[in-house]
């Protein structure tokens, strides 16, 4: 009868002491990289993975047997079920001959196998918005910058140097513009569950970025021609040529 009280007495003891370490998740992972799911229990003589979960709610693994290692559970997901960004789930069925507990638990998919946490918001923002500042404030400037002087027939009276500040200024704003897109598409890849966006900028950008090779050379050559004009034309005006137009 004594043995009896003590091995009911043992069993409730267990009851109590029976727990798990988890947590809601278990953290952000890299897109299309192997990563372990796991279940801690200290009294569990088994442990399964009844499912894992995309994103948008289907199983793509059921039924999964855990390893284990002393009081650690853990199945490997191979990277090739993980290529879609957005919030995974998997459920666990873990217990002894007493007691058993299910529930279930999230991990993020990432881009780039990092959480949006709101430090990095602020960093993100503040450098958009920084770069949004520079590319508003030369574009004030660029209407600013003094052209040639013209008397009241428009003829030409004085040649300014400082226009050639207006192309420069002007392919400054457009590598601004590049930057600012293309941070905002690879902010948009690295975090958002959907790629569409990020991928609709990052071909934008690409687009602006091949018409930039083409266009260097093509600006380069503009320089020079309106450098050698603007020389040949304050030497004859020196001559007492006239010229109309502001010109460049």
């Amino acid at each position: 009868m004594v043995q009896k009280k003590v091995i009911f007495f043992s069993l409730i003891m267990l009851m109590f002491i029976f727990s798990f370490v988890s947590a809601d998740s278990i953290g952000t992972f890299k897109k299309e990289k192997s990563l372990e799911i796991y279940q801690e229990c200290n009294n569990c003589t088994s442990c399964n993975f009844t499912r894992v979960k995309y994103p948008n709610g289907t199983n793509f693994l059921t039924n999964i047997e855990a390893t284990k290692d002393d009081t650690y559970y853990h199945s490997t997901i191979l990277k090739g079920n993980l290529t879609e960004v957005g919030t995974y789930s998997y459920c666990y069925d873990c217990g002894n001959a007493v007691e058993k507990s299910t529930g279930c638990l999230d991990f993020e998919i990432t881009y780039n196998g990092h959480e949006l946490t709101t430090e990095r918001s602020f960093l993100y923002l503040g450098l958009i918005g920084f770069l949004l500042f520079i590319f508003c404030l030369i574009l004030f400037l660029i209407p600013q910058i003094p052209m040639n002087k013209t008397d009241e027939d428009g003829l030409i009276i004085e040649l300014s140097s400082l226009k050639y500040l207006r192309p420069i200024l002007i392919a400054l704003d457009w590598i601004i513009l590049l930057a600012i897109i293309f941070l905002t598409s690879n902010v948009a890849i690295a975090y958002l569950p959907f790629n569409m966006f990020g991928e609709l900028l990052f071909n934008i950008y690409t687009i602006m970025f091949w018409l930039t090779i083409i266009a260097i050379p093509i600006w380069f050559i503009y320089l020079f021609l309106s450098a050698f004009r603007h020389k040949e034309m304050k030497r004859l005006m020196q001559r007492g040529v006239e010229f109309g137009g502001k010109g460049l």
